[in-house]
Order: structure tokens, then sequence, then C-alpha cells
């Protein structure tokens, strides 16, 4: 929270052509006074740069993702829309194509992030990209179940590269301050899908069921490789190089070191320490452990209820048209979104995502609450529905506090992430097929008592990351200012000796703000 000291230049002979990078402004803080976007006393010059980010990185993140969670969320307005009737389905298979989708996701998470430590991301992202979209296309001609059990595994296969791998983009290039508003709209993005995918839906199957003799709801799927091919030319396009290997063509020589010189500031490190000493890493230090038991947590929550919970609730209500049942949930949807964009910004200005997920998980206590009682008035069920929509917003907080915590190694950052969603996913999909079966639709007795359970361990479960997030800290100002070991990567994890000389420079612009 708050601004940095600017950096005084560097004495000493500079090679002749060389950028000049001694100005670049990296500020202390001096006021706590609000700010949205760029955080005040910022230069013109890195406002420029932020911008030039902004438009290239942030815009694909969030253009990518939302065709990602449009094709997501199709799956379930189809269901509802058509594809169960045609296709004769009337027991878990609805479930089960979540099921298939997920185990193709969890698996290709991790190798996904490896190779996004050794490969451009402008060119493996927009390969990831075509893939996905290809396997989208075809679950048009599916005419079994069977069918589309194997290509919904495609599909979450492919698109393993995109959730963890994006969030490792946004924290390779953004400073702490910046990412957590960022992660927020990269989020929202894909929530947006939701709500668009239920309005498309809508739309579609009142205009175009039967059109060239095929049903609405498979124009959902050709419709959305229509919208997602054009995105692979743009990621050729606009996608960044490695920061620390070459330049990108929108960005010059001077603003790549500028790039470079702002991680510095939050002791971000550049990729180039991979090896048999990741697993050691990455097993070894406490951040593994507590985030992707945060974040298993938080995919139990986030199971019941959704959209698709309440879509179900409309469908058995009888009352409810179609469109009515497709666009409903979409208020859902609107809560994440705002309440995301709010508490991003918030938690940016302020420094610390505390607040807000104290918020979260008071409204998840609630919902969950309401939903296991069950017999209570129409509008209460329509109120827990929406305001569980605020869970959402935890997806970004979790991935902006593992960047600050991770920021000395980049390897395991990046291992971090992706293990958040593949042990989380895992997590939620036994969880799903356990307490959440369609066929127990729409009370999903067990599934709500659940998710109060779960929402009740969320809560708790916030204290042990404040603890170890602060015992880090304490770690590293002790190294610092005796020049000792720094342990904060815990039991077992990398002690090599960080010297004041080393870090004193980068101190003051840590955020852990637990």
């Amino acid at each position: 929270m708050g601004l940095f000291r600017k950096k005084p230049a560097q004495s000493g002979p500079q090679d002749e052509g060389a950028p000049d990078v001694r100005e670049v402004v990296i500020y202390e803080k001096t006021n706590d006074r609000f700010f949205f976007w760029t955080r005040p006393g910022t230069s013109k010059e890195e406002v420029k740069l932020v911008r030039k980010l902004d438009f290239a990185i942030l815009s694909f993140c969030c253009l990518t993702f939302f065709a990602k969670d449009l094709d997501r969320n199709n799956i379930n307005n189809a269901y509802v829309s058509g594809m169960k009737e045609d296709l004769g389905l009337y027991g878990n298979e609805l479930n089960w194509m979540v099921t298939w989708f997920q185990i193709g996701y969890i698996v290709g998470q991790i190798p996904s992030q490896i190779l996004l430590t050794k490969l451009s991301p402008r060119w493996y992202l927009p390969a990831a990209e075509f893939c996905w979209s290809l396997c989208v296309l075809f679950i048009y001609k599916c005419n079994s179940v069977q069918q589309i059990y194997a290509v919904r595994f495609l599909v979450g296969f492919f698109e393993a590269a995109s959730w963890p791998g994006l969030h490792f983009m946004i924290g390779t290039w953004y400073r702490n301050h910046e990412i957590n508003k960022r992660s927020g709209i990269f989020t929202a993005s894909g929530i947006a899908a939701t709500m668009f995918s239920g309005y498309i839906q809508a739309g579609i199957y009142e205009t175009m069921d039967g059109h060239l003799g095929l049903r609405g709801w498979r124009w959902l799927f050709i419709i959305d490789f229509l919208i997602t091919f054009p995105l692979v030319l743009l990621g050729l396009l606009i996608v960044p190089n490695p920061l620390y290997k070459k330049k990108t063509w929108w960005m010059t020589e001077r603003e790549r070191e500028m790039c470079m010189k702002r991680l510095e500031a939050d002791d971000r490190k550049p990729l180039g320490n991979f090896g048999m000493s990741l697993f050691k890493r990455v097993l070894g230090r406490w951040h593994f452990w507590v985030l992707c038991a945060w974040f298993s947590l938080l995919y139990f929550v986030y199971q019941a209820p959704t959209t698709s919970t309440m879509a179900l609730w409309l469908k058995a209500e009888k009352t409810y048209t179609v469109p009515q049942i497709n666009n409903l949930p979409t208020v859902y949807s609107a809560v994440s979104i705002v309440f995301m964009l709010v508490s991003g910004t918030y938690n940016d200005w302020r420094g610390s995502q505390i607040d807000s997920v104290i918020v979260i998980c008071l409204t998840q206590i609630v919902s969950e609450s309401i939903l296991v009682a069950w017999t209570v008035p129409k509008g209460a069920k329509f109120f827990a529905y929406y305001v569980a929509g605020t869970i959402q917003s935890l997806f970004p907080i979790i991935v902006s506090w593992t960047h600050m915590v991770c920021s000395a190694d980049a390897e395991e950052r990046a291992i971090v992430i992706g293990s958040l969603n593949s042990i989380g996913l895992a997590q939620g999909t036994w969880w799903n097929q356990v307490f959440v079966k369609t066929v127990e639709a729409p009370r999903f007795y067990k599934g709500y008592r659940a998710g109060l359970a779960a929402s009740l361990a969320l809560s708790a479960w916030l204290p042990v990351v404040i603890w170890f997030t602060r015992w880090q800290r304490k770690q590293e100002e002790a190294a610092i200012l005796y020049g000792r070991p720094n342990s904060s990567a815990g039991p077992g994890g990398d002690n090599d000796p960080i010297t004041i000389s080393e870090q004193a420079e980068t101190k003051e612009d840590r955020a852990y703000r637990g």
C-alpha cells in the first residue's frame, strides 16, 4: 500500500549506446491516498509502460479466458437446452462430462507450467489455444455421451495451459500493488462468459434451433469456435517474448529494462533455476502445502451453490421458460464480477487481502445456511444463490497472495500456481461426485451441508495463512538486518545466505500485508 521511494541513480560508467535506465522511478510509501488504476506519484513514463502491458497482456488474458469459460458453461446450458433430451441423458451424465473435462485439466496443468518455463509464451500459448478451439468445435458432431466424454477430456487437457499460464504471465510482468486488480479483471472475464453463455444460449435456442438441420445447443459450440480461433492470431501478434531474453516488437529496449527494474523492486526473480532442486524447493517450503490446502477448501465451497445448481432448481420448479432458466442464474455471475472488481481495487490500495477474504467467508456461511434450511421463501433462495457469487473472488486473491510470497523463485511460483488449480480441482471433482450428484437436484441435501462445513473450514484456514505469511516476513527482515541465512523457505527449503547488500534496496518494497 502507498508509494515507493525513487531509487538513487547508480554511479559508474555506462556502456555507450546502452539504454539509460538510471531514472526508472520506484516510489516509497508517502500517504494512503486512494488510487483506482495507477498509484499516485508514478512517473508518466511508467504509466505509459503499464498501459502497454494492459493493452497487450491483460487484453489477451481476458479475451482467451472469456472464450474458455464460455465453453465451460456452455456444456451446462446445452444440457438444459436440448442435449439431455436429444441424447437421452437421464442419469449423472452431466456430472461425468464435467468430470472428464476436469481429469484432462488436472493432468495437463503442471506439465503445461513446466513447458511454459522452457518455451516462449508467444508461441506456446497460441498453439494450445489452437488445439483447444478444434476440440471445442468437434463437440457439435457428437451423437453419443461416450464421444462427448472423450472430447471433453481433450478440451480440458489443452485448456490446462490457460488459467495457470495466464496468471503466471500476469505475475511475471506486474508488480505486487498491481496484481490484485488485474488478476480480478482476468478472472472476471471468465465469469462474464458465464453470463453471456446464458444470453447466447437463450438467443440461439430461440433463433437458430433447427437452422441447417442442427439443434440450438450444437450451434453453441460452433459459435464458440468462431469466437476463439481469431484469438490464436491475436496471441501470436501481442503475447510478449520472455522478458529477460528478447525484446517484444511493441516494447522499446528502455521499456524492457524498466520492466525488469520494476520487478526487482518486489524481489520478483526471473526464470533460470530449473532442475532437480526445484522439487525440493516446492515441496520443502510452506507455500505449496498451505496454499494448496487453502485452494482445495475454496473448491469445496465452490461446488454448490453455482449457476448450474441454480439452473437445475429453476428447471425443477416447472414455472420458468428455457430462456429464464438460462438467464436468471447470470445474476450470480454479476455479483461475482462486481465484488471481484471492487475487492481487487480495494486490495491493491490497502495492500492487504484479509478484509475481502473475511467478507467472502461470511457470505458463504450465510448462503449455505439458507440452502441447508431449504424450506424458506423463494426470495430467500434467490438471495442465497446470488450472494454465493462472492466465492469466485477468492480465486484471484489466493493467486495474488501466491505471487507475493513466491516472488523470489520464479520456477516455484509457476509450479505452485499450477498445483493450486490442479490439486484444488481434483479435490472439487471427487467432492462434486460424492456430494453434488445431479440426481439429487434440486435440493442437494448432502451438497449444501457439506458446503456449509467447508465454508467454516475455509474461514478457519485464513489465520493459518496469515501466520505463515507473517513468519516469512519476519525471517526476511532478519536476513536483511543481520545478514544471516534466510529461512523463510521453511523447514527443508533452501537456506542460501542473503546479505544486506543483496536485499536492502528492495526490502521496503515488499508487500506482504498479512
